[in-house]
Parts: C-alpha cells; structure tokens; sequence
C-alpha cells in the first residue's frame, strides 16, 4: 500500500472538525478558512515568481523551496475540510435557525391564549390593568418572569412608581395616570415576552409540553403562597391609582 503524501491531511476530516469546533459557528470557521487561505498564498508566494517574497524564497535550497510547497499544500489540503465543515455547519444553523422561528410563532400564539390577552381597545380599564400586575407579581414570585428582582424587590419596585417623590419629578407625561398606565402595559410586554422566551427555549421538549410544566410550576407556587399581605397592599394602592375616579381627576 502506497505511503499517504505528507501534503494530505486526511486525518482531518469535516467531521472531526465540526467535532473539535462543536462551539463554533458557520462565521467563525469561514473566517478561519480565510485565515488559511491567506497563510498558504503567503507560503507559496516564497517558492517562486519575480515579486519580492518569490525574490526572497529564490535564496532557499531547493529543498527548502520544497519543504514551503509541501507546507502551503498541507494547509489547502486542511482548509478544504474547514471548507465542508464550515458548510454543513452553515446548514445546520439555518435549520436550527427555522426550527427556532416556529417555536417562537407557537409560544406567541399559546401565550395570547393563556396569559394576559390583548389590551386593545380599552388599554385603561381597571381590570386588566390590575390583571397584569398580579400576574406579573405572582409569575415573578413563581421564577417564570425573572426580572432582575426579588418578590420583595419587585413589589416595592411597583410601589415606588406610585410615590409622591416620582409622580412630582415625572416630566413629558400629561397626568399621574397616564404614566401609570404606561408603566403597566410595559410590564404587561415584559411578561409576555419572559413566558414565551421560557417556553420556546428549545430543550428538545415541544412548546405546550414547556408551557403545561410553566403552569404547573406556578400552580405550585400559587400553592404554598398566593400573594403576600403586602403584595395584596400593592394592588390594592394601584387599583385606588388606576380607579375611573382617579383617572378622571388626572391621578392627582
């Protein structure tokens, strides 16, 4: 059996690249590719031609001249391999890439079934507005909607938006009210966008089945404490805020 060329990097096959590389991306095996091909044209230019590198490579032994050829080959013969790697790759993310946008179109439409449906076309009547802000207070306490805060945190988070020392510093807003409700529906974005995020997550489950167990984690949440005496407190001092009265009197 004939010995292998030294220039065939037959070991390196696409496979054992995209092994290696599990982490890295179409891109970033494309720009190691273009690394590759500039080291071997920079290599092959030493071993011939009238330009200076060629100039320079011609003071070389022929065996050195060789040995450069044999090393610009190796790498071609390497890069060839990153090449198909890179490729398959490529196709693997542009699926993964579909798979996801399914995913994401299907959390989106299981949510607006199951949690805080569209304000439109009343966004400031009180009970929705109170809905959302249970809810984001209940899903906060659950670990769904993870938001940077403590159930403690947010609750005084949601609270301070009500204080006297914000409303009088509010600059841009028409009333009290509007700033309120605003804040509310942002919260209620926030929410959404947190559940679907979660149960679009793709872990090889399907999305209801990431939903189902969501629901089921604050069912067990909802279980042990609904809401604490000063969670209730809160919705109760944003219901007064939000109330037709209130509003009609511009929040003052």
């Amino acid at each position: 059996m004939a010995k292998p060329s030294i220039t065939d990097a037959r070991g390196i096959t696409a496979d054992l690249i995209l092994e290696v590389g599990k982490y890295y991306s179409a891109q970033q095996l494309r720009t190691l590719q273009a690394k590759l091909s500039g080291a071997a044209r920079e290599i092959h230019s030493l071993t011939g031609g009238i330009h200076l590198p060629g100039r320079i490579g011609a003071q070389l032994s022929i065996e050195q001249r060789q040995l450069l050829q044999d090393a610009a080959k190796l790498i071609d013969s390497v890069n060839a391999n990153i090449k198909h790697a890179k490729e398959k790759r490529g196709r693997d993310e542009n699926k993964a890439k579909r798979r996801q946008q399914s995913r994401d179109a299907e959390a989106k439409r299981l949510v607006a079934e199951t949690y805080l449906e569209p304000m439109a076309p009343q966004p400031a009547a009180l009970e929705p507005l109170l809905d959302i802000l249970k809810t984001a207070l209940t899903l906060n306490r659950a670990d769904v909607f993870k938001n940077g805060y403590s159930p403690r945190e947010f609750n005084l988070r949601l609270r301070d938006y009500l204080s006297t020392a914000r409303t009088r510093k509010l600059i841009g807003w028409t009333s009290p009210s509007a700033f309120w409700i605003s804040t509310v529906l942002s919260l209620r974005n926030e929410v959404v966008q947190a559940v679907e995020q979660e149960i679009a997550y793709d872990d090889g489950s399907n999305v209801r089945d990431r939903l189902d167990a969501l629901k089921q984690k604050v069912a067990d949440c909802v279980a042990r404490v609904h809401l604490s005496a000063d969670e209730e407190e809160t919705l109760r001092l944003w219901s007064e805020a939000l109330s037709p009265r209130t509003q009609a009197d511009g929040g003052e």
